[in-house]
C-alpha cells in the first residue's frame, strides 16, 4: 500500500496577470508568520526597554537636581509613550508599506503583496495594520488565526480588508547562467547599465522563462518576451531589436552588476536554440 504525504502547511496560489500570464505564489502559513512577528516585537519593544532603562538611570541619577531632572524625567516619559504608539501603530504599516516586509518578515523570508501579486501601497499596509487590533481579539490572536485557517490563502481579518497575502519570498536557485549567443557586442555591453536590480519575484520570473525557452518554439518565446520587456527596458534604459535577448542581456547583468566584460555563458559557448 503506497503512503501519501501530508500537504505542507504553506500553499500555492495562482495570479493571473492582465496579459494573462499565470504566477504561482506560496503563501506563507501561521507558524512562518507567527515567528516574523515574534522577531518583530523583539525589535520595536526591545527599543522601548532599551529607551526606557535609559531614562530611569537619569531620574534616579539625577534624584537631587530638584526640577531639572523632573523636566528631564517629563520629557522622556513622552518619549515613551511616542515610541510605543510607533511600535503598536506606525512600525509595521511602515516597513511594509515602503519595502512591503517588516525586518521580522525579512529575516523569515516572507513579504506582503496584494491578492493580485502586486506590491503593497502605504494605504493598503495601514488598513491591514490598523485592523490587527481586531484580529488579537479575544486574546493571542484567536480571531485572526481562526481567520487564516479558513481562508486558503491564510489571510487574517487586516489581509481580507486591505486584499492582501503574506507570500514566501521565492530563492532563485544559484548558479544558473542564462545562454546569450551570438555573445554580446562591444555596443551592447557599453549600452548596457552598470548595475541591473530585480526584486525577488522578477528575478525568479526570468530565470523561469529564460530556462524554459529553449523548450518554446520562437514565436511564442518573443510573444512572451514581449509581454514584459517594454517596461523593464524604459526602467534600465536598455533595449536591443530581440526582446529574449535583451531579457537575457539585462538578467546576465542583473547576475554580475559591474561586469564590463561579456557574460560567461556567451565565452561557453551556450546558445539559443
Amino acid at each position: 500500500m503506497g503512503t501519501h504525504a501530508l500537504p505542507p502547511l504553506d500553499t500555492d496560489v495562482a495570479v493571473e496577470t492582465p496579459e494573462h500570464i499565470v504566477f504561482r505564489h506560496r503563501v506563507a502559513g501561521p507558524a512562518r508568520r507567527a515567528l516574523a512577528h515574534a522577531l518583530d516585537l523583539v525589535i520595536c519593544y526591545g527599543v522601548v526597554i532599551a529607551v526606557a532603562l535609559v531614562v530611569a538611570l537619569a531620574v534616579v541619577g539625577g534624584a537631587g537636581l530638584g526640577g531639572a531632572i523632573s523636566d528631564s524625567a517629563g520629557l522622556g516619559i513622552g518619549l515613551l509613550l511616542v515610541l510605543l504608539f510607533a511600535a503598536q501603530w506606525i512600525y509595521f504599516a511602515a516597513w511594509e508599506g515602503l519595502l512591503g516586509a517588516t525586518p521580522g518578515k525579512m529575516a523569515a523570508g516572507i513579504r506582503v503583496v496584494t491578492t493580485d501579486g502586486r506590491p503593497v501601497g502605504p494605504p493598503q499596509a495601514a488598513l491591514r495594520n490598523l485592523l490587527r487590533a481586531a484580529d488579537l481579539m479575544p486574546v493571542g490572536y484567536v480571531v485572526g488565526l481562526a481567520s487564516m485557517l479558513l481562508s486558503h490563502r491564510f489571510q487574517r481579518l487586516g489581509d481580507r480588508a486591505a486584499a492582501t497575502m503574506v507570500i514566501i519570498v521565492p530563492r532563485a536557485p544559484r548558479g544558473f547562467v542564462a545562454p546569450i549567443w551570438p555573445p554580446p557586442q562591444p555596443d551592447e555591453i557599453a549600452a548596457m547599465p552598470a548595475d541591473v536590480l530585480f526584486d525577488p519575484e522578477e528575478r525568479a520570473a526570468l530565470e523561469l522563462f529564460l530556462r524554459r525557452r529553449a523548450a518554446l518554439p520562437a514565436s511564442r518565446a518573443n510573444e512572451l518576451a514581449r509581454l514584459v520587456v517594454g517596461p523593464i527596458s524604459r526602467r534600465f534604459a536598455f533595449a536591443v531589436a530581440d526582446p529574449v535577448r535583451t531579457l537575457a542581456l539585462l538578467y546576465d547583468r542583473a547576475q554580475h552588476a559591474g561586469r564590463d566584460e561579456a557574460p560567461r555563458s556567451a565565452k561557453r559557448g551556450a546558445r539559443w536554440r
